[in-house]
């Protein structure tokens, strides 16, 4: 089968992808390579976004555009359509063009996305997506499980809060978010690359593994009643010459859950076991119980500690 040689268009997409509704994003950065077609003119360009026109003004429109963004003239943004992770060009094909030949890594352009049908657990995990980008600016974190952008963003928020106090500046969400990203998110994310944490998880994400981590983390400190900030209390996850990240991960667990017959039998409900995978309500204010639990169980030497077989079937 022939494949023409065009960009995307951007209608074929949203037709075969059935979207219909969409929210603005706003200004965002966007990665160069991720613009994949257009909107009114794919057939004017080749697939890899080459000007296909032969007429004197539109190589010269092109070749003048191409030498501006060479001298680092700044260009206004571009405007661009997005269908999950693709971009279309509304208004800007050339400059996407010639940013593409140039080398340029990111670009400026007002975004509108248009949205999936809520009708399957992928589509609804891309809504949930979307939603989390708008708020946050952040688009390149994906869960596997419905759910988690909201408990993301609740640990966005008290690092948001932390750093106001810290730094006596009132930061937007999205100013501590970028911050987080850079801090928090980046750097754990490439420890759980350089140990190959994802080969024990198949059908997990890196997002649900720092999830995963950073929270079970910050439930001790809840449950143990100490009082320790975001960072202190993800500086457990730092890897050390004895440690690795997965092993912090599985002494931080160990630390905090043991588990027994009565383990749902939280006062308030908080302490859960969804799908295999514990975790503690945010609301928990540390009542003891589950150390009271534990201590009693280790005197009647009953009961079962989670084990690191345990730990790699929890996800």
């Amino acid at each position: 089968m022939l494949t023409r040689n065009t960009v995307e268009s951007f209608d074929q997409r949203q037709s075969e992808e059935q979207v219909t509704d969409s929210i603005d994003l706003g200004l965002r950065i966007v990665e160069v390579k991720k613009i994949l077609g257009s909107v009114n003119r794919w057939q004017d360009f080749d697939s890899h976004f080459r000007i296909k026109l032969r007429s004197k003004g539109a190589q010269e429109r092109f070749r003048n555009i191409k030498r501006a963004m060479e001298e680092g003239q700044v260009f206004p943004p571009v405007i661009l359509y997005k269908i999950l992770d693709t971009y279309y060009v509304v208004d800007g094909n050339h400059r996407v063009s010639a940013a593409k030949q140039v080398g340029q890594t990111y670009i400026d352009a007002e975004v509108t996305e248009f949205l999936p049908p809520a009708d399957s657990k992928e589509h609804l995990l891309w809504r949930e997506r979307s939603t989390f980008e708008l708020k946050t600016g952040l688009d390149d974190i994906e869960f596997s499980e419905l759910g988690l952008y909201d408990n993301l963003l609740v640990q966005i928020e008290q690092f948001r809060q932390e750093e106001i106090k810290s730094e006596n500046y009132m930061f937007t969400l999205m100013e501590a978010a970028k911050n987080w990203h850079s801090q928090i998110y980046a750097p754990v994310v490439e420890q759980i690359h350089k140990e190959r944490l994802l080969d024990e998880f198949p059908s997990r994400k890196e997002a649900d593994l720092f999830l995963y981590a950073t929270y079970h983390r910050m439930a001790k400190s809840r449950l143990s009643k100490e009082k320790v900030t975001y960072r202190e209390a993800l500086a457990d996850f730092h890897p050390t010459p004895h440690k690795s990240l997965g092993e912090k991960i599985l002494e931080v667990i160990t630390g905090v859950f043991h588990f027994s017959e009565d383990i749902d039998d939280c006062p308030y409900g908080l302490i859960i076991d969804e799908d295999g995978l514990v975790k503690v309500g945010k609301n928990c204010g540390g009542c003891t119980k589950c150390f009271d639990n534990r201590r009693r169980e280790s005197q009647e030497k009953e009961g079962k500690v989670i084990s690191s077989d345990d730990f790699f079937g929890l996800l």
